[in-house]
């Protein structure tokens, strides 16, 4: 890939392995909060959380709902239906705390993110982090996985008021970057979020399509890859 200088790449499930890094967290909420006084199973528990959440977070992407209903609604609603009798709304703001905060301190990444990210240093580009990923944990994913020295700028939906796949997300990037539309690529596993954003607003994409959608299904994409090491080829 040609004539680019600057390379913003998603920070959850691109980088920073958020889906096994979650499991952990959701494991430790249900445990140090001993959910099974009233939840059937921590089956039961992940089931309802996660269809729940990822309902959320599309709606969140497109500017429906804010960070934090996102934040209260996923476990309050989740509480609810696996049978909490107290408060819901507020228990669900103290296990949300403790989740995020025990999810910021893991430190597994996605198979080639590490060997990505040096490659990309070394051949002297200007490598940031573009996420909708929350700014009180964000930059502590980094630190805790040991990669935040091979990242020039985190740049995140809570300081400008825009998510992915909005234009003004990807404006407020290139300014705090001092970069170019032309000489940009995202990088990102969101194929809506990441890949159609970034596009729409002039830049080259690179679609980590790891659930194997289809070619077809993915126009907005300059290129798909299934691994990060592929990457590796293309800058």
């Amino acid at each position: 890939m040609e004539n680019i200088s600057t390379v913003f790449i998603d920070l959850d499930d691109t980088v920073w392995w958020f889906t096994e890094n979650s499991k952990l967290s959701l494991r430790h909420v249900f445990e140090h909060f001993a959910m099974h006084n009233f939840c059937p199973s921590y089956d039961d528990f992940t089931s309802v959380y996660l269809a729940k959440n990822k309902e959320l977070w599309e709606l969140y992407h497109h500017g429906k709902i804010t960070k934090d209903f996102l934040t209260t609604e996923r476990f309050r609603f989740t509480l609810e239906q696996t049978g909490y009798s107290g408060d819901c709304t507020a228990m669900g703001a103290t296990v949300d705390k403790e989740y995020l905060h025990f999810l910021s301190l893991q430190s597994t990444l996605v198979p080639g993110a590490r060997e990505l990210l040096e490659h990309l240093n070394a051949r002297g580009y200007d490598v940031n982090i573009l996420s909708n990923g929350f700014k009180q944990v964000q930059a502590q994913k980094l630190a805790s996985a040991g990669v935040s020295h091979l990242i020039h700028h985190i740049v995140l939906s809570d300081d400008c008021g825009f998510t992915k796949p909005m234009p003004g997300i990807f404006e407020y990037a290139l300014g705090v970057c001092r970069a170019s539309a032309s000489t940009s690529v995202m990088i990102g596993d969101n194929y809506d979020a990441d890949v159609c954003g970034a596009h729409s607003a002039g830049w080259r994409t690179i679609f980590f399509n790891k659930n194997g959608l289809a070619a077809s299904d993915c126009p907005c994409a300059d290129a798909i890859v299934d691994s990060l090491h592929q990457i590796i080829g293309l800058l």
